[in-house]
């Protein structure tokens, strides 16, 4: 079975690769510039809104058991990085899209059978390719998804082979939707009082190290996590706690090592005139800053976090903001799969605010600023693209959604 490779050099390859790719290290660009390229973007996507059909959203059924389904996003992407340290700012300004396609075939009653193809899909955290003609977009397409899930009882399933794990979120902190790990989960729902409660789990595998044997101690032996989790739904609330159980064998070649991470959410919905979704996560692990070396230039764990959300909608419109607090070891492997909406993932404190409008039939718009700051200023060791090492980062987007 492939496996999705999590290591720190490979993660750290990737993610220069990507940087030089994307133009990240250019010179500073000035906001005329910025402001004149977003509003030429916005310009020719309202154009487009007003000229092309939307298409259906619920996928398109080609017989009784087969059915294909897709989505699309173009997305324009500025980042401006405050160095004060080392009196070295950057800017970057990017197009870029998102594209996947798939299919479901319902073999029996009880049997599914699932796959999903995807741009970038040998990257980490994100399907997103970065235009242009030279230095731009690989044109990598490849499989996202292939599984088989069956169906038991009256509220249980079980899948194998890769596949998103089985955890409920609010928002994308504990784990990436977009990364796909290869291995099994499984999961019944069933009533619980007045409301019904869900648990299920995942078993997956994270690194394939190959051949072990007695002589290596088992260095040589799979990296891999378990994820276990209870979710119970009343009415307009949720409450949800969870833990990935990352097992780093002996080699410690994953950022963290071996730790166990938790999570404990909450969600209720308000049923007023204008509906208020408030939410809270905390997150917390058992890692230390002295495993294998990394991190281990500054004194406390920081191993807790919390996000808190708060959504609303009206008519088309909708409304998010987000308060993140993201010690660097509160998530797993700290941070590298965790969201990367933002431009670092673990070590920050930051906003998300983002305005949308839905244009229906699958067809949405939306604007976000992502604001951040850094918890621990000159993390000392080894740490990886994805942890923030700069004082502030601000990221703007725009992004075009079309699914059928």
């Amino acid at each position: 079975m492939g496996c999705t490779n999590f290591t720190i050099k490979n993660i750290q390859e990737e993610e220069l690769m990507r940087e030089t790719q994307s133009g990240r290290t250019k010179g500073t660009i000035s906001r005329g510039v910025a402001v004149a390229t977003l509003g030429s973007f916005l310009f020719v996507v309202l154009g487009w809104m007003l000229v092309v059909p939307a298409p259906a959203t619920a996928g398109v059924a080609i017989s009784d058991k087969l059915s294909v389904f897709g989505d699309v996003r173009v997305r324009y992407e500025q980042d401006r990085e405050d160095r004060t340290g080392t009196n070295i700012d950057r800017d970057r300004d990017r197009a870029r899209f998102r594209a996947r396609f798939g299919f479901k075939h319902k073999t029996t009653d009880k049997i599914t059978l699932g796959m999903r193809f995807a741009t970038e899909a040998d990257s980490l955290q994100s399907p997103h390719q970065t235009m242009g003609v030279t230095g731009g977009a690989s044109d990598d397409f490849g499989i996202d998804r292939a599984y088989i899930e069956t169906k038991w009882g009256k509220g249980g399933f079980l899948w194998l082979g890769k596949h998103g794990i089985s955890f409920w979120e609010q928002n994308e902190q504990f784990w990436d939707g977009d990364i796909q790990p290869e291995g099994v989960g499984a999961g019944y729902k069933f009533g619980l009082g007045d409301g019904s409660l869900l648990l299920q789990s995942t078993y997956t595998y994270i690194n394939d190290e190959g051949w072990a044997n007695s002589s290596t101690n088992g260095i040589n032996e799979d990296d891999t996590g378990m994820s276990l989790q209870a979710v119970y739904t009343r009415g307009g609330g949720t409450a949800a706690i969870g833990a990935l159980m990352v097992n780093d064998d002996a080699d410690q070649d994953l950022a963290g090592g071996s730790a166990d991470y938790y999570i404990a959410s909450l969600q209720y919905e308000l049923g007023t005139t204008l509906p208020l979704k408030l939410g809270v996560d905390y997150l917390f692990s058992d890692r230390v800053n002295d495993s294998a070396g990394v991190n281990t230039g500054f004194e406390g764990k920081e191993d807790t976090g919390y996000v808190i959300n708060a959504s609303t909608k009206t008519g088309n419109w909708s409304l998010q903001v987000k308060h993140y607090d993201v010690g660097l070891n509160s998530v797993p492997l700290q941070g590298a799969v965790s969201q990367d909406n933002f431009r670092f993932s673990s070590n920050f404190t930051g906003q998300r605010y983002q305005v949308g409008y839905n244009f229906g039939d699958g067809v949405k718009m939306d604007f976000r600023v992502y604001e951040q700051s850094d918890k621990v200023t000159g993390i000392g060791g080894t740490v990886q693209d994805h942890v923030m090492n700069v004082e502030e980062n601000t990221r703007l987007q725009v992004n075009l959604n079309a699914k059928f």
